[in-house]
């Protein structure tokens, strides 16, 4: 059985989860070792080490790493690196363009309001 690729992806990223959801709605999530990066946790500075230290990037999320030790980036790209892969397009997905479409928007609506509701905090103390 071969090895493995390894899937880096951090907690509340809207680009992992597209990842994961293109894997799982093409059913191949299985082939991959999944490690999260959680932002207030030791697996974040584990995971982002870890692939600076191999790949000599700096860590974006999500990031495969191939059986061959080769580093992958960008949700868009590994999409359209395992279509190709495993055949499937990623037109056919309704889920992932129900993601991009709906949900990424909010999420990043959400973050962003985060980020300003904190900025006036930190300004008022």
């Amino acid at each position: 059985k071969m090895a493995k690729s390894k899937l880096f992806v951090k907690g509340g990223c809207p680009f992992s989860y597209k990842f994961i959801i293109f894997l799982n709605e093409i059913n191949k999530l299985d082939d991959f070792e999944i490690s999260v990066a959680h932002a207030d946790a030791s697996s974040y500075e584990e995971i982002t080490m870890y692939i600076l230290d191999k790949s000599g990037q700096k860590a974006s999320f999500p990031t495969v790493e191939t059986d061959e030790g080769i580093f992958l980036v960008g949700s868009d790209e590994l999409i359209l690196h395992y279509s190709e892969i495993y055949n499937k397009s990623r037109d056919d997905i309704k889920m992932l363009s129900y993601w991009e479409n709906n949900m990424m928007p909010r999420m990043r609506n959400i973050i962003k309001q985060l980020r300003e509701a904190n900025e006036k905090i930190v300004s008022l103390s």
